[in-house]
């Protein structure tokens, strides 16, 4: 998995992959540039505290914008850039409490 990983973010600086890109086809196991439930299940161990059926439904939950089961590339790069969006304003915020009291 970790070698995957790497390859993958290698192939995006030299093939220019979009960005999230690269983690999006760490999960696309079958490379048909969508995620299913099982598919995204299946890639957690079974050991993994986080693999319940919880963490991937909420997972589809938060992805999945419109409801037909399957995360599409679209649709994930549209949800991890809102999250960017989201923190980078979270950031501001802390930021400007500290400034403010200097």
């Amino acid at each position: 998995m970790v070698r995957r990983v790497i390859v993958l973010l290698l192939l995006g600086i030299v093939l220019g992959l979009q960005p999230y890109e690269a983690d999006f086809l760490m999960f696309d196991q079958d490379g048909d540039q969508m995620l299913k439930y099982d598919e995204l299940r299946a890639q957690f161990p079974t050991q993994n505290p986080y693999n319940t059926a919880d963490f991937v439904a909420q997972f589809f939950l938060d992805y999945d914008s419109n409801g037909d089961k399957i995360i599409e590339f679209k649709e994930y790069s549209a949800k991890r850039e809102q999250q960017k969006l989201e923190l980078e304003q979270q950031q501001k915020s802390i930021s400007s409490m500290y400034h403010d009291d200097l």
